[in-house]
């Protein structure tokens, strides 16, 4: 879906992610080493994807990127929010919830980078 020269931020947003969700998946989650990576998946995404020139029109299938980039920016905006619910999370069970919702997004994103990487 993309060209070769527009893979290496995607690819580099992909290992930011596995990071990410290793972090996610400890059990006793560093919540302060989550902010600071979601932080660095933020911008990584706004600087390198987003700003690239990889939205520029000589995509063989720009929409289904476009389609493909609104998602998953949509997603970095909850995944966001559950990090907020997660540091307000008081009792053990909710914490444990609200950290396996930051793990399943973070697998949605993974596989939004790899629908987007495959040729």
């Amino acid at each position: 879906m993309l060209l070769p020269r527009d893979r290496p931020p995607y690819e580099a947003f992909k290992q930011t992610l596995a990071h990410l969700k290793a972090e996610a998946s400890q059990s006793s989650v560093d919540q302060s080493a989550l902010k600071t990576g979601l932080a660095q998946l933020q911008q990584l995404f706004q600087n390198q994807i987003l700003s690239s020139e990889a939205n520029s029109s000589d995509q063989p299938d720009d929409q289904r990127v476009q389609s493909y980039q609104v998602e998953i920016n949509k997603q970095l905006r909850l995944l966001s929010t559950d990090l907020t619910f997660l540091q307000a999370a008081r009792k053990t069970a909710t914490a444990q919830q609200r950290q396996d919702q930051i793990r399943d997004r973070l697998t949605l994103l993974m596989t939004y980078c790899d629908a987007l990487l495959e040729t």
